[in-house]
C-alpha cells in the first residue's frame, strides 16, 4: 500500500439529513444491499430514522464521512458493540457513493475507524464481519492489515441463504505499525 493522505477525509456525526444526502439511496442500491449484515430488503427514511435512534439507544457510534476539498459525502462509518470493560468493539463501514469506489476511499474510511476507536475511545481491539463473497471488503480489510481471526461457516442468514463470514481483527498495537503509511 503506498502512502495515503487521512486528510482527504473528515468525519461528521451522522444526523437525519445525511438520509436525504445520499444513505438512502446507497442502502438500496442492489450492489449494497448484497454486502450489508442487515436483512432489510428494501430501506426507507422511516427506518433510518428509527435506527438512528436505536444507535443512540445501544450507544453505536455513526459519522458521515465527507471529502475535505469538496465537502461531498461518501459514506459512513459505525462502531458498535463498545466494550469497555474488555477495550474492543466492531466497526462497520460503507462508501455509499459509486463515483468514489475503487479509490482507497474505503482505507481512509479503516483508517478514521480505527484511530477514533484507539485513540479517543482507548480500545485495545476492534474486528468485523464480512461476507466471504464481498471481496472489495475482503480485500480493503487484508491491504490494510487486518487479521482473520475466523471463518464462521453459514453465520449469517442472507435472501434465505446462509452465507459464510470471515471475522477480521486489529489490536491497538497492530494500528501503531500501520499508522505511518497514512501522513
Amino acid at each position: 500500500m503506498k502512502y495515503l493522505s487521512k486528510k482527504l477525509i473528515i468525519l461528521e456525526k451522522i444526523k437525519s439529513k445525511h438520509i436525504e444526502e445520499g444513505w438512502l439511496d446507497w442502502l438500496n442500491e442492489e450492489q449494497n444491499i448484497k454486502q450489508l449484515n442487515n436483512p432489510v430488503k428494501k430501506y426507507t427514511k422511516k427506518k433510518l430514522i428509527k435506527y438512528l435512534k436505536d444507535l443512540k439507544k445501544n450507544k453505536d457510534l455513526m459519522f458521515a464521512v465527507r471529502l475535505k476539498e469538496t465537502n461531498e459525502y461518501i459514506g459512513n462509518i459505525k462502531i458498535n458493540h463498545i466494550d469497555h470493560i474488555h477495550k474492543t468493539c466492531g466497526y462497520g463501514r460503507l462508501l455509499g457513493s459509486k463515483n468514489h469506489k475503487g479509490k482507497k476511499y474505503g482505507l481512509l474510511m479503516l483508517y478514521k475507524i480505527c484511530e477514533y476507536a484507539f485513540e479517543k475511545l482507548k480500545m485495545n481491539k476492534i474486528f468485523t464481519p464480512v461476507f466471504c463473497d464481498n471481496y472489495n471488503s475482503l480485500s480493503s480489510n487484508i491491504e490494510f492489515g487486518m487479521k482473520v481471526s475466523g471463518h464462521f461457516k453459514q453465520h449469517f442468514k442472507k435472501k434465505n441463504e446462509f452465507k459464510d463470514v470471515y471475522y477480521f481483527e486489529l489490536t491497538k498495537e497492530e494500528f501503531k505499525k500501520i499508522k505511518d503509511k497514512f501522513k
